[in-house]
């Protein structure tokens, strides 16, 4: 008889409860009188496009093994309706903080400007070519030949998730912004539920796979894990990113480690320093290439829109070195 999976999380009362991102009692006029570091517009770029992206994700997924999962494509339903209206709530933001047309840093200067959102995504979409399209077929070859594909995936979906909702905690740290924290923090209760889910899958998959499963799926992650959106940004935005929310700080670090303990529990992965060992390889890159990793200055804004008290601001703080 085939051995039982059991999941521990309630996908019937996550779907229930699933809905749009709930943005009301935000204090969208407030936003431009706080200040934004350029540091802070730089991650709301990135963390923008990267969920904003998310249905790409949800096409390569659904061209596996895993579309034949009703539990995996009933909560993947949710995920990404969930996850777009994330990243309208981060382009609402920086509309609101007076950035019309968000400019992406392009590091390490800058300089070259970005399109309205709606053509901002399809030009990102665009720039990444038949390649980024290709590369949906070794996903494909490898569901159709590695069993134990599906734990893999909801594995690697884990720790993307809890890298996202601890990035968010991570800017919160960096940012003085109060209206910005308060965003964030529904953002971050979403994605406590993407993780739980997707590690509930993982555990409870790997946890009945064969041992040589097993290690397969940690060669995989030992040798072709990237952080969450490489591949869609080039190595030295990932890296800038990294940089500005872990990499200035020992506490930024120790949330690195406690992502690396928290994946360790699940079966396969004992002992895996995934997190801290690319923050030492982005630091390393730093260290390598003078201003590499720099932060851009953010976009200028509309100073009508600051309101009162906006002389009192100084200039935004500069990324700290690494």
């Amino acid at each position: 008889m085939a051995q039982k999976t059991v999941i521990e999380f309630d996908l019937d009362r996550y779907l229930r409860a699933s809905k749009k991102l709930d943005i009301s009692g935000i204090d969208w006029d407030g936003i431009p009188k706080h200040p934004l570091s350029d540091g802070d517009v730089m991650c709301m770029h990135y963390m923008m496009d990267i969920e904003t992206h998310t249905v790409i994700y949800l096409r390569d997924l659904l061209a596996t093994r895993a579309a034949n999962d009703p539990q995996i494509t009933a909560f993947l339903s949710c995920w990404v309706y969930e996850e777009l209206w994330h990243g309208e709530a981060f382009s609402d933001f920086l509309r609101a903080y007076g950035i019309e047309v968000p400019a992406e840093p392009k590091l390490p200067d800058g300089s070259t400007p970005m399109p309205t959102r709606t053509k901002r995504t399809q030009r990102f979409r665009e720039q990444l070519g038949v390649g980024h399209q290709l590369s949906l077929l070794p996903t494909m070859m490898g569901s159709m030949v590695f069993r134990d594909f599906i734990g893999l995936h909801m594995t690697w979906g884990a720790i993307n998730e809890l890298t996202t909702l601890t990035g968010y905690h991570a800017l919160i740290r960096r940012s003085d912004h109060p209206v910005l924290h308060q965003m964030l923090n529904r953002v971050i209760q979403d994605e406590r539920r993407h993780f739980a889910f997707y590690r509930a899958q993982g555990k409870a998959r790997l946890g009945r796979a064969p041992r040589p499963a097993r290690r397969m799926v940690r060669w995989m992650f030992e040798n072709f894990w990237t952080p969450v959106g490489a591949g869609v940004k080039s190595e030295e935005e990932v890296d800038a990113l990294g940089l500005y929310l872990f990499g200035y700080d020992d506490k930024g670090r120790e949330m690195l480690r406690e992502i690396d303990a928290t994946i360790s529990e699940i079966p396969g992965l004992e002992g895996l320093t995934l997190l801290e060992d690319y923050l030492d390889a982005a630091l390393e890159r730093s260290r390598a290439q003078a201003g590499y990793g720099g932060v851009a200055p953010a976009p200028k804004i509309d100073e009508s829109l600051r309101g009162a008290g906006s002389e009192a601001w100084g200039e935004p703080a500069e990324m700290a070195s690494a």
